[in-house]
């Protein structure tokens, strides 16, 4: 398991120079007797930035946002594969996900479906839920899931079920009953589902 947390118990992070204490990433792994072994901090974690919102695929590659210096923006997406028992240095996952504002928690579909939140791409408003194909890299056409997934408020956390139709996510809409409220959706067709627009587009001012 990998998961979000404050660190407050490893001295030699503590807090950022700011005094603040900045979200960590821990992993564990059960024991033979089936009880979770003890925490230990992914060594990529920094008392001067934050690293959460994991999601890991079957093939032990983390997903998740930071804000560690050398991105696009405020929050960016990276990855990290777990190898011989070694995490490896968090990638960028490139400016066709990642933009000047802030991409946040990712999730993974069958190892092929990345969804995230984001507010630095045009949309309804705030933070608005996309998606991509991962299963040829991270390069593939950014969709954002629409109306009434995404609407004027912030719309973020999704969680597709194994069907592919049905999940959860969360939003501060109106109509809620607090803030930030767990929504589920049913969807009449795959979430990915893109229609294919063909044409001439001409320069209004010279022609070409």
């Amino acid at each position: 398991v990998v998961f979000t947390r404050n660190n407050f118990q490893d001295k030699k992070l503590g807090k950022s120079k700011e005094g603040i204490n900045k979200l960590k990433l821990f992993y564990a792994e059960k024991t033979a007797k089936g009880k979770w072994g003890e925490p230990v901090l992914l060594p990529f974690n920094s008392a001067e930035y934050s690293c959460g919102h994991p999601a890991i695929s079957s093939d032990t590659t983390l997903y998740f946002s930071s804000d560690m210096p050398g991105g696009f923006g405020g929050t960016d997406l990276y990855r990290s594969a777990l190898i011989n028992g070694e995490w490896q240095t968090p990638v960028n996952l490139g400016e066709n996900i990642n933009t000047e504002g802030n991409e946040m928690f990712p999730f993974l579909f069958n190892d092929q479906e990345l969804y995230f939140a984001s507010n630095g791409r045009q949309g309804p408003g705030g933070l608005d839920i996309y998606g991509l194909d991962i299963s040829q890299n991270t390069g593939g056409h950014v969709t954002n899931l629409g109306y009434p997934i995404n609407t004027t408020s912030d719309d973020f956390s999704l969680i597709v079920n194994p069907d592919g139709r049905t999940g959860y996510f969360s939003s501060n809409r109106e109509g809620g009953t607090g803030s930030d409220d767990i929504y589920t959706f049913t969807s009449l067709k795959p979430l990915l589902d893109q229609m294919m627009v063909k044409g001439v587009v001409t320069d209004e001012k010279d022609g070409t």
